[in-house]
C-alpha cells in the first residue's frame, strides 16, 4: 500500500469546494463573510458551526472542531485520512491510482470488492434501463409507468429499468467474462440447492436505490404481472451486502438533499411512486425509506441536512396509523428536527392525488398545509369517534393529554390545555389536574425548550451568529501577541522573514514554537501559504486546531510595523518581566507567611524594580 504523495492530496482537495460537500450534510446560511449552520458534532441551538469558503476550512466556535474537507469527513462519517481523500477524489471524479484507494484502508480486500460491485451494478442498472426503453422485451413496463404517469424524462432521470422474465445477467456476465465470486456476492442472484443460480429480479420494474452520492447501491424491483401461485411479493429487494443495508438508506436522498436547500426540509413518503409522482410535480426534496419503519440511521442521513420533516402518507387510515409511528419514531430525535404533517384530503394518496388536482395544487398543499404534531394528534386521536358522546369524548382528551405529556413544552400545554377546554366547555383548572396525575405516573416533567429549528427557520439571520473578533478563550496579553504574531508570519512573506531574522526571538507557548517550526518545512515545498494545505501538513491534532482557531479569529486583513514590533515587545520583554513578577510575588507571600521582615524588604524593593521596567517597555 503505497503513502497518498502530497501533489495528489493537494491536487484533490484544492478540486473540490467544501462548501458544497459541508452542506449537503448540515444546513448553512451566509452571514457575513463565512457560512452558519447548526454544528454536526454535538447538539446545539445557536448555530456556532462556520465554514470559510475563501479559506476551505470550517470550525465550530462551541465544540472546537476544525479543519479542511478531509478533517470535516474525518470527523462526521470516522473515516481514516486515505478514505476521506479518496471519498473526495470520488465525488471529485478523480480517479485515483489503486495503490492510493486502499492505502491506510484496514480491509483493502472488502474497498477493492466495493468499487468492482459498484461498476457492476453501475452496468447491470444501464442493462435494465436499456431493456426497458429500447427493446420489445420492455414495452409493456414501459406502458406501465405511462399509464402511472411516469414520464420518458423521470424514467431517464432515475434510471428506472426492467428485468425480464426471461434469463438475462447469467448470459451478459459470461459474455463479459465476470468473476463468478463477484456475481455470487451481488445479490442479483439466488443460490439453489443444486448449486445453480437464479436471478432474483424478474419481471419486474427496475428502481436503481442510490447512495448519497448518487452511485446505484442496489435495486428494488416491483413486480409487473402478479402470479398467485407463486406468492411473490409486489416490491422485492436486494439483500443486504457490502454496498447496501436498508436501514440506512433512504430512496432518493442523493437527489434530495440538494433540492432542500431552498426550504430547509425533506418530504417523507411512503413509497417509491410517491417520491417521483412528488419529483415530477417539482417536490423535489421527497424520500420514501425501503419498504420498513424509519431507522435512527435514516433519520440520521435527514438530520444531517435539514431541521424539518414533513410527513406525507396515504391520507387512509393505514396511512394515518403509519404516520403516527413515524412520529413516534422520530421524537426522540425531536431536539434536533421540527416535525410536520401534511394530510391530504379524500384519503388519498400523493399519486393520487397529483393525478386528481395537478401538480401545481399538491405543490401548494405541501406548502400551505402542514400541521403541527399536536394539531396532528387532535385530528388523528377524533378518528372513529363520536365527539359528541361523554364518553367518546372522556377517552379523546385521556388519549390526548398523554401526548401533551409526552411531547409539548409548558406553552403549548397550556395553549392546548386552552382549546380543549374550550372545544368541549371544560374548566382548565381539572384539565391541568389530569394533566399533573399524568405527568406524575410517567416521571416526566415537561419539556423546558423547543425543538432547536422550532424558532421558524426562515429567521435564521436573526439567530445570535458568534462574534469571530472576540477572544473566545480569553488569551492573555502574550498569548494574544504570539496569535496575531504568528498568522501574520503564516500569512505575509515580509513578516516571516523579519521575524527570521530577529535575534534570540522565541515564541513563549511550546505550541506556537512548534507550528513556526514545522512551517519552515512546509514553506521549503510550499511559494506561499495555505491554511488548508498547511492543516494537512501538519501531523499534531492540537496544532491543527490551533490554526483553525487562528484562520477563524477575524484578524484584520493586513499588518503594520508597529503591529509587528508591539506584538515582539510583549513576547520578548514583556513576557519575561511578566514571568519574574509572578515568580517574585510568589515568593513574597511565602516570606509574609514566614513572616520573615528582611525577605519581605528584599522581595518589594525587586518588585519595585521590576515594575518600574515593565512601565518603560510598555
Amino acid at each position: 500500500m503505497a503513502r497518498i504523495p502530497d501533489e495528489v492530496i493537494n491536487q484533490v482537495r484544492s478540486s473540490i469546494n467544501i462548501l458544497d460537500v459541508v452542506r449537503q450534510r448540515v444546513d448553512l446560511k451566509k452571514s457575513g463573510r463565512n457560512y452558519f449552520g447548526l454544528c454536526p458534532f454535538h447538539s446545539e441551538k445557536t448555530p456556532s458551526f462556520s465554514v470559510d469558503e475563501e479559506k476551505q476550512i470550517f470550525h465550530c466556535f462551541s465544540c472546537g472542531r476544525g479543519g479542511n474537507v478531509f478533517s470535516f469527513l474525518m470527523e462526521l462519517d470516522g473515516s481514516t485520512f486515505p478514505e476521506a481523500v479518496n471519498k473526495i477524489a470520488e465525488e471529485a471524479g478523480i480517479e485515483l491510482a489503486d495503490s492510493y484507494q486502499t492505502a491506510g484502508v484496514v480491509n483493502s480486500q472488502a474497498n477493492q470488492e466495493k468499487k468492482q460491485l459498484l461498476a457492476l451494478y453501475k452496468e447491470v442498472s444501464e442493462l435494465y434501463h436499456y431493456i426497458l426503453t429500447a427493446t420489445n422485451a420492455g414495452q409493456e413496463a414501459l406502458d406501465y409507468l405511462h399509464q402511472r404517469g411516469i414520464t420518458d424524462e423521470m424514467i431517464s432521470e432515475f434510471q428506472l429499468g426492467y428485468a425480464p422474465e426471461e434469463k438475462l445477467l447469467e448470459a451478459y456476465f459470461q459474455e463479459h467474462k465476470v468473476d463468478i465470486a463477484l456475481i455470487q456476492k451481488s445479490g442479483l442472484f439466488i443460490d439453489r440447492t443444486d448449486g445453480s443460480m437464479y436471478e432474483r429480479f424478474r419481471d419486474r420494474v427496475m428502481f436503481p436505490i442510490c447512495d448519497e452520492v448518487g452511485r446505484v447501491i442496489a435495486f428494488s424491483g416491483r413486480l409487473l404481472h402478479k402470479d398467485d401461485s407463486k406468492q411473490q411479493p409486489k416490491y422485492l429487494n436486494s439483500p443486504e451486502m457490502l454496498l447496501f443495508n436498508k436501514g440506512k438508506v433512504l430512496f432518493n436522498y442523493d437527489k434530495a438533499r440538494q433540492a432542500s436547500r431552498d426550504d430547509h426540509q425533506i418530504i417523507l413518503f411512503e413509497g417509491f411512486m410517491d417520491v417521483l409522482s412528488a419529483y415530477q410535480a417539482g417536490v423535489k426534496n421527497g424520500v420514501a425509506s425501503m419498504g420498513t419503519s424509519l431507522t435512527s440511521e435514516q433519520i440520521n442521513l435527514i438530520e444531517r441536512i435539514v431541521p424539518k420533516i414533513n410527513i406525507c402518507y396515504d391520507g387512509d387510515q393505514a396511512g394515518q396509523q403509519a404516520t403516527k409511528r413515524a412520529i413516534e419514531l422520530i421524537t426522540p430525535y425531536s431536539q434536533k428536527i421540527t416535525l410536520s404533517v401534511t394530510v391530504l384530503p379524500e384519503q388519498l394518496d400523493p399519486d393520487e392525488f397529483i393525478k386528481k388536482y395537478g401538480p401545481d395544487q399538491f405543490r401548494r398543499v405541501i406548502k400551505q398545509q402542514q400541521l403541527g404534531v399536536l394539531d396532528f394528534y387532535l385530528s388523528f386521536l377524533a378518528t372513529d369517534r363520536n365527539l359528541a358522546n361523554e364518553s367518546d369524548q372522556a377517552l379523546y382528551i385521556q388519549d390526548f393529554l398523554q401526548v401533551l405529556a409526552k411531547q409539548a413544552t409548558v406553552v403549548e400545554q397550556d395553549l392546548y390545555l386552552n382549546r380543549l377546554g374550550q372545544q368541549f366547555d371544560l374548566d382548565k383548572a381539572s384539565l391541568q389536574a389530569q394533566l399533573r396525575q399524568i405527568l406524575a405516573v410517567t416521571d416526566r416533567q415537561p419539556r423546558t425548550h423547543q425543538s432547536k429549528y422550532r424558532e421558524d427557520y426562515s429567521k435564521f439571520d436573526q439567530f445570535q451568529i458568534p462574534v469571530v473578533t472576540q477572544e473566545v478563550n480569553h488569551f492573555d496579553k502574550v498569548e494574544r501577541a504570539e496569535r496575531l504574531l504568528l498568522y501574520r508570519m503564516l500569512t505575509e512573506h515580509t513578516v516571516w522573514d523579519q521575524i527570521e531574522n530577529t535575534v534570540d526571538f522565541a515564541f513563549v507557548h511550546r505550541k506556537y514554537e512548534s507550528i513556526w517550526l514545522i512551517a519552515r518545512g512546509y514553506f521549503n515545498i510550499h511559494s506561499d501559504y495555505d491554511s488548508a494545505s498547511f492543516i494537512d501538513f501538519l501531523q499534531d491534532e492540537d496544532l491543527k486546531q490551533t490554526i483553525v482557531n487562528l484562520e477563524m479569529h477575524g484578524f484584520t486583513w493586513e499588518s503594520s510595523s508597529q503591529e509587528i514590533n508591539d506584538c515582539l515587545n510583549v513576547i520578548m520583554n514583556q513576557s519575561p518581566l511578566e514571568a519574574k513578577i509572578k515568580e517574585l510575588s510568589e515568593q513574597l507571600q511565602q516570606a509574609k507567611r514566614l513572616n520573615n521582615r528582611e525577605l519581605i524588604t528584599s522581595l518589594t524593593m525587586n518588585l519595585v524594580d521590576l515594575y518600574r521596567q515593565r512601565q518603560a517597555v510598555r
